[in-house]
């Protein structure tokens, strides 16, 4: 199961289990002594019992690690699994008591109240918990996968990963049989060995599921290097393969067993401490975006009448499409007029587009472009998630779909209002396989204290106007 899901809804039913925990010892004191008792409530005794049931709960939680497979397992195992932590906490409980001498000080009804709800009132929270996530990460956030095997196992193979609610079976690649085009299962077709590398490039999918026979070793081998160069996970049937590709990690798929070699795979705590960043650094840069509105909605209408905002689709993490908006910096016909101004781009390749003194670009155009105001409205797709603060920048269709195998690595993580080559030169890299090598080096080495740093050198850069042109 992923990682991040199972983290992430293990530590949900912690928190939760608490809430329950505090409710049943209210309602318990309710029933006891039919009225609110406020005086054995805020007694230290009482409360220093509470913090004592709480801690020792998330101490049995987390030493006999009865969450970590929360989202799969059946409603008897969740019965039996609940029982049992409340039965190693109830017998902590009287532990407590006799070792302290307090058995005479605490209703013992009250006691029995608590457990008995608590014990319910978790096993109920659990089923709920459990239908929301499966609902929430299962489905809107499953993983996009690309099955790749033969046709002799396909039919199989499909028919087991279909049982797995957290995998979205998206496209099949055949490395011995061409039936691009057809459909198995429903799922379409897309690739041969022979096309197979171009194709997936241009799939929007988290990672590949790889089921061949060990007589296709030299095939999954290459697979695997065109793979692992575009960013994509995969996902290997364990057999006798022994490659090197990224961090390898052992997990299982339904009843297979696989190895997942990935470029990166990075600590939770991290992950969510970057989105909370993102999502403050969203909301300043969205109130700055508000502010700056009305002065360049008037300098836009004088120079070039039309919308204030420009609204392009680009390529977000692993090939996902995304609408990015922007204060428009440019006249109308923009897009129109940028075939003709090709042979004058400033790059070393057509994957990126940029030339000095753009003539599509308005006088207001190039102040907001100037102090980077034109970017303020990424404010929205950094709360929305499309983005991030940091990280790489996100290319155009067009621009993606002349990427090379390994240029789609730079894809393979969420896109950023910055990143590593804009703060080591923004306009003066023109080389952009040297983009992809600072980008690259990016995914590799991401922490949390780089970020910091890379948001800190682009409020330099902003202010000073280096290299921004």
């Amino acid at each position: 199961m992923n990682q991040k899901i199972r983290t992430l809804s293990g530590y949900t039913a912690i928190l939760l289990d608490i809430g329950v925990i505090l409710a049943a010892y209210s309602i318990a004191n309710v029933l006891r002594f039919n009225t609110v008792q406020i005086h054995i409530m805020t007694n230290a005794d009482y409360v220093a019992l509470r913090w004592f049931i709480i801690l020792t709960y998330i101490a049995v939680q987390l030493f006999f690690r009865t969450n970590t497979d929360f989202l799969t397992r059946d409603k008897l195992r969740e019965a039996y699994l609940v029982l049992k932590q409340y039965i190693i906490v109830s017998a902590c409980v009287m532990a407590y008591f006799y070792l302290m001498k307090l058995g005479g000080e605490y209703s013992r009804l009250q006691l029995g109240y608590f457990f008995v709800i608590a014990l319910a009132g978790t096993y109920i929270e659990h089923l709920v918990l459990k239908k929301v996530l499966q609902q929430k990460y299962m489905t809107t956030y499953a993983e996009k996968i690309v099955l790749i095997s033969d046709s002799h196992n396909i039919e199989s193979v499909l028919e087991e990963l279909r049982k797995i609610e957290y995998l979205s079976i998206e496209y099949i690649a055949l490395t011995d049989k061409d039936m691009t085009g057809r459909e198995i299962g429903g799922v379409p077709v897309i690739a041969d060995m022979d096309n197979m590398e171009e194709i997936i490039k241009n799939l929007p999918v988290d990672g590949a599921f790889i089921y061949l026979p060990y007589k296709d070793a030299g095939n999954t081998e290459k697979i695997m290097g065109w793979l692992n160069a575009m960013g994509i996970k995969i996902y290997l049937n364990l057999r006798e393969y022994g490659y090197d590709f990224g961090q390898k990690q052992f997990t299982s798929i339904g009843k297979y067993g696989v190895m997942v070699y990935s470029n990166y795979e990075y600590e939770i705590r991290d992950i969510v401490i970057k989105r909370i960043m993102d999502i403050c650094g969203g909301i300043v840069l969205f109130i700055f975006m508000c502010i700056a509105l009305p002065f360049v909605a008037i300098g836009i209408a004088i120079q070039s009448p039309g919308p204030v905002m420009f609204k392009q689709t680009r390529i977000g993490k692993n090939g996902r499409r995304f609408e990015i908006y922007k204060f428009r910096s440019m006249y109308m016909d923009a897009e129109e007029r940028k075939a003709s101004l090709m042979k004058e781009n400033e790059m070393d390749s057509d994957f990126m587009f940029k030339i000095k003194d753009d003539p599509r670009i308005f006088p207001v155009g190039k102040i907001i472009r100037k102090l980077s105001i034109d970017e303020l409205p990424q404010a929205i797709n950094i709360i929305k998630g499309d983005m991030s603060l940091v990280g790489t920048r996100p290319p155009t269709e067009s621009e993606f779909e002349m990427y090379k195998s390994y240029h789609r690595r730079r894809v393979s993580i969420k896109p950023g209002l910055t990143g590593l080559w804009q703060v080591s030169g923004r306009s003066s890299i023109t080389d952009f396989d040297e983009i992809v090598k600072l980008d690259c080096e990016y995914i590799d080495n991401w922490n949390l204290r780089q970020d910091i740093k890379i948001i800190l050198k682009t409020v330099w850069v902003v202010l000073f106007g280096k290299g921004a042109e």
